[in-house]
């Protein structure tokens, strides 16, 4: 019990983005980096049932979803681009992604997937992973998982498990360009409105009960200059579900004090009649300069 309250806790302060009367703005640190890399990299972890977790235990399967864009090109990696694109998992072997976007573990532009079987005997705690890519035009790029401890991917004997499985449709692949480069998941907000708070807060999560309360998380960069989405040079930014009004996303700071990193979020409490089933929420940003990129979130709403 004193180990879910202090997770708990550490959950609601990952989400504080108003500092108290007095106390010093902490310093804007971009997340992942202040400027984007030669490859724009954006991973994700869910059950062998599209799940979203980050919770596994030992023994159980965890599914590596990721895809990657060509900074230069702005085209997504694909097989015939690729040199490598793999998985780097603490006092493991690598693990090789493929690109199967067809594949019944991929979703939409998350076509490069591989499934890792945890040890029986792997240590309890966070796997800080890494997912590293090279292009055959010698490019590199990789991904980290945002520093929020409640939300990264955790080996431990007492999971918290999905309440049902993923959603089952499917968004619409990459086009041939991008502008952006988003990143975009989303946790289970510590105050639902409609129902009972789960065990841990801020877990990642894709499937959410009516009444809960869903938070959206996003980053990225402008592929063409590099520069990092944020106040500077975003006009609007918000997410779009079907039957609400469109929720603008919020430029703050989250994470442990100390190691604190800045992105976008807001929340949505879902209503106890929310249509259930699979529902796409879209993500939009608009920058300074005209551009504009949107990311099409899926999210499975159970009883």
């Amino acid at each position: 019990m004193k180990r879910i309250l202090t997770l708990a806790l550490v959950a609601l302060a990952a989400f504080a983005v108003v500092p108290a009367a007095g106390a010093q703005t902490p310093p804007v640190v971009p997340f992942p980096n202040a400027k984007a890399g030669a490859i724009f990299v954006s991973a994700q972890t869910v059950t062998t049932d599209g799940a979203m977790s980050n919770y596994f235990a030992p023994g159980s399967s965890v599914v590596f979803r990721a895809y990657a864009v060509d900074g230069k090109t702005r085209k997504v990696v694909t097989s015939k681009t690729s040199k490598y694109f793999y998985v780097k998992i603490p006092n493991r072997t690598n693990l090789k992604l493929k690109y199967t976007p067809r594949g019944r573990l991929a979703s939409g532009r998350y076509a490069w997937t591989g499934t890792w079987k945890v040890p029986s005997d792997y240590a309890a705690g966070v796997v800080a992973f890494k997912v590293v890519v090279q292009i055959k035009a010698k490019r590199l790029g990789s991904f980290v998982q945002i520093p929020v401890a409640s939300s990264q991917l955790t080996v431990t004997a007492t999971p918290q498990s999905p309440p049902g499985a993923g959603p089952t449709t499917s968004t619409a692949a990459a086009g041939s360009k991008l502008s952006l480069g988003l990143y975009v998941d989303s946790v289970n907000g510590t105050r639902p409105a409609g129902a009972a708070p789960r065990p841990i807060g801020c877990t990642q999560t894709n499937v959410f009960k009516r009444g809960e309360q869903f938070v959206l998380r996003a980053w990225g960069f402008d592929l063409t200059s590099g520069a990092v989405l944020s106040m500077d040079n975003v006009t609007d930014a918000h997410f779009s579900v079907a039957g609400i009004p469109d929720v603008k996303l919020n430029w703050g700071s989250h994470g442990a004090t100390g190691n604190k990193v800045w992105f976008w979020t807001n929340f949505w409490n879902i209503p106890k009649d929310y249509p259930l089933g699979d529902t796409t929420v879209r993500v939009s940003f608009t920058t300074v300069a005209g551009k504009t990129g949107t990311f099409d979130y899926l999210i499975t709403i159970t009883p």
